[in-house]
């Protein structure tokens, strides 16, 4: 059976690798913004799945017999959602917000096959920042590696990020992403995990083998 990544996410990538966990990486194409306007009337927790979900679902259609991870994050502060920034101006704006304050950090990962979902799951960590001033925003900012932009929150706790943070109550690899632990348990039931009878080849798409 075939583990498919549907993420551009470098961190996440990174995780599987360093477990030595065999996968290749595909696209999801959601567009998420337009996903998250459709699941508007949700909870941020039910929009963290749903997302997942979606990512997972759509390129399982094309991969057949194979195992498709999506996952997302939302961040929640006050009951209302922080998008990703657009820009070191957005960027800035939200660490300002963010500053002084607890706010949760939800991470969803859903494995869908065929085109439907067999398995999902949903972390939510509590994450307080430090009473930060502007000029120390803009230190942090000026100095980040800007692919940082990217994540929500505008921090990575395995890197600068760590610094704004002065409580996490919560799972490392969810926080960063991808909650290992629960995953590892899936495939461990699937014979992903150290089979020494598992014989692991790229994907091939159905329109390739189609055509």
């Amino acid at each position: 059976m075939k583990l498919l990544l549907a993420s551009g996410s470098k961190t996440r990538a990174e995780i599987l690798d360093k477990a030595k966990i065999p996968y290749e990486v595909v696209e999801h194409n959601v567009d998420e913004d337009e996903a998250k306007i459709s699941y508007a009337h949700l909870n941020p927790e039910d929009i963290a799945t749903k997302l997942a979900e979606l990512k997972a679902i759509k390129p399982s259609y094309q991969y057949e017999n194979s195992f498709v991870i999506g996952a997302d994050q939302v961040l929640e502060l006050n009951d209302t959602i922080i998008n990703k920034a657009k820009d070191i101006n957005e960027a800035k704006g939200q660490l300002l917000e963010l500053q002084g304050k607890n706010h949760k950090l939800i991470t969803s990962i859903a494995i869908a096959k065929n085109g439907l979902i067999v398995w999902k799951h949903t972390d939510t960590s509590n994450i307080s920042m430090r009473e930060l001033n502007e000029k120390q925003i803009d230190n942090y900012l000026n100095n980040i590696d800007k692919s940082i932009l990217g994540c929500v929150g505008v921090y990575a706790i395995e890197q600068d990020g760590i610094k704004l943070l002065n409580k996490i109550d919560g799972d490392y690899f969810s926080i960063l992403g991808l909650p290992l632990l629960p995953l590892t348990q899936f495939l461990w039931q699937n014979n992903i995990l150290l089979n020494d009878c598992l014989l692991y080849t790229s994907p091939s798409p159905r329109d390739k083998r189609q055509s």
